[in-house]
């Protein structure tokens, strides 16, 4: 519903200046029932790298469009292009695509025969406008505001502070959601970072940074648009039939922020209220969910999809995989929940905000609570195992266990064929994109 919302809030904000109809059911049918109304002859999109159920929507669209001689123009979103067998000149093209000219379309050119009506259901209606202060708001109008704060204000701050719980959620642009859902292009904002990089106050480093990254949020997409299967499918088939078993109750406590360790249960509650969290939170819940737990990462994909605002598909299962070790051409990384704590939210201000229970404790029993002895407990009128649950696994012994797994099937001739076929596909034979 989150997404629905944002959505929504977007055409709201839209329908200020251009006529906007919105509505409720099976795309199919409601593109039918338009043409019988208003005969058809154009339809204009961007380009969408959705899922398998959404690219044979698409197909079905496609069929239809060319049957009653409707012309289909999509626009390419965000330089992801369609087509690709390999990545041997892709990155050149995104170079030429964000510097491409931004034609602004007159708005006489966007009155189009429909009012301003939206023809959904009461009930949908009454969710979609319900507010809630703790997410963005979607829309163009706000998009600009974002990337204008950012650069007017955050950018010096950005790469410092771009890994810390806390910090990160002040310092980042939080643009994301607006370009996964379109109220902004990756263009718009590359072309505006550009102009003023030359600017003698600008941290040139920060921004070069944030830039780098919009260039990974393409290369991620470009990976679905290419292979939609990895929506699902382990990218490298060698790690086939690990991880096949979910444990329901370990799971719940990881979705419901109640595993004892208290970096990740922050992070899980933060992003079921807020919809956000930085890239290493994601990373790190990850890992301890696929590693630590050694559950499926399927469904914890699934389940975070709904919770991130911004959740873009391609970057969403790129991102998933690599951090659960399934794609066998990235580095291990099984991140310690501990350290990530101690290291990126030292004085615990991020894990006191979103485990509130903990607050009474000193720092150092805040990261690990499970060192607290009965004096303290007294002390500091805190029952462990009461107050808050009791840690699910031992994050050291399990880390190790998970290493030694996935090194054994990382090894194997298969994994390394499979991984040779990956690179050929996704990265640049002359030179591995960073990151990649």
């Amino acid at each position: 519903m989150r997404h629905w919302r944002f959505c929504f809030e977007a055409l709201k904000d839209i329908s200020h200046k251009y006529k906007v109809s919105l509505f409720e059911g099976d795309s199919f049918k409601i593109f039918r029932e338009l043409n019988e109304k208003y005969h058809i002859q154009n339809v204009y999109s961007h380009q969408e790298t959705g899922l398998q159920h959404t690219f044979a929507r698409d197909i079905a669209l496609k069929k239809f469009f060319k049957d009653q001689n409707i012309i289909w123009k999509e626009s390419i979103s965000n330089g992801v292009f369609r087509g690709l067998e390999n990545r041997n000149s892709w990155e050149k093209k995104w170079l030429t695509f964000m510097n491409s000219e931004i034609v602004e379309i007159p708005e006489s050119k966007l009155c189009f025969k429909a009012s301003n009506e939206f023809t959904i259901s009461d009930e949908l209606k009454n969710d979609l406008n319900k507010n809630d202060p703790k997410k963005l708001s979607g829309g163009e109008k706000f998009a600009h505001k974002m990337i204008r704060d950012f650069l007017d204000s955050k950018v010096n701050s950005y790469f410092y502070n771009i890994s810390k719980p806390h910090e990160s959620r002040y310092f980042c642009s939080r643009l994301s959601p607006y370009l996964a859902f379109g109220c902004i292009s990756t263009r718009q904002v590359y072309q505006r970072c550009k102009s003023i990089r030359d600017n003698s106050t600008v941290n040139k480093r920060s921004l070069d940074q944030f830039t780098t990254r919009l260039r990974w949020q393409a290369h991620f997409i470009q990976k679905l648009e290419m292979q939609v299967d990895i929506e699902y499918q382990n990218l490298n088939s060698a790690f086939n039939g690990i991880r096949e078993k979910k444990d329901k109750k370990k799971f719940k406590s990881w979705k419901n922020g109640s595993t004892g360790y208290p970096l990740i249960d922050a992070a899980m509650r933060c992003v079921k209220e807020s919809g956000y969290l930085n890239f290493r939170l994601r990373a790190t819940v990850v890992s301890f969910l696929t590693h630590h737990l050694w559950q499926p990462w399927q469904p914890g994909s699934y389940y975070l999809a709904k919770m991130f605002l911004d959740y873009e598909p391609g970057i969403h299962y790129s991102q998933f995989q690599m951090q659960a070790g399934t794609t066998g051409i990235n580095t291990l990384r099984i991140y310690n929940p501990v350290k990530q704590s101690l290291d990126k939210d030292p004085e615990a201000k991020f894990i006191k905000k979103w485990v509130p229970e903990l607050s009474k404790l000193p720092t150092a029993l805040i990261h690990q609570p499970w060192n607290i002895t009965p004096m303290e407990e007294a002390l500091y009128d805190f029952s462990y195992g009461v107050d808050y649950p009791k840690r699910i696994i031992n994050h050291e012994s399990e880390a190790r266990n998970a290493r030694e797994r996935l090194w054994k099937i990382k090894k194997t001739d298969k994994s390394k064929y499979q991984g040779l076929k990956i690179l050929s596909r996704h990265v640049n034979s002359r030179g591995r994109l960073n990151k990649g």
